[in-house]
């Protein structure tokens, strides 16, 4: 089982703006972690092999959560 640590607090990591949510990129031991929030809300974390594949899964569950925020059921 892998630790997560605060994202505040990464070594190593990229900052991506994406639709008024930041996306915080940094790569672990053996894949990468996106950690998701608009300001002030606590993150939703997302885990690919890839830089790449990250980014893409965090940018998409972002245009989910606009999506679903625009058509509540």
């Amino acid at each position: 089982m892998a630790t997560m640590t605060d994202p505040h607090h990464l070594p190593e990591s990229d900052l991506v703006d994406h639709s008024s949510y930041q996306i915080r990129l940094s790569q672990s031991s053996l894949e990468w972690v996106a950690f998701v929030a608009r300001p002030k809300q606590r993150p939703t974390v997302i885990v690919a092999p890839d830089r790449e594949a990250v980014l893409t899964k965090a940018c998409e569950w972002v245009d989910l959560q606009l999506a679903s925020d625009k058509n509540p059921e």
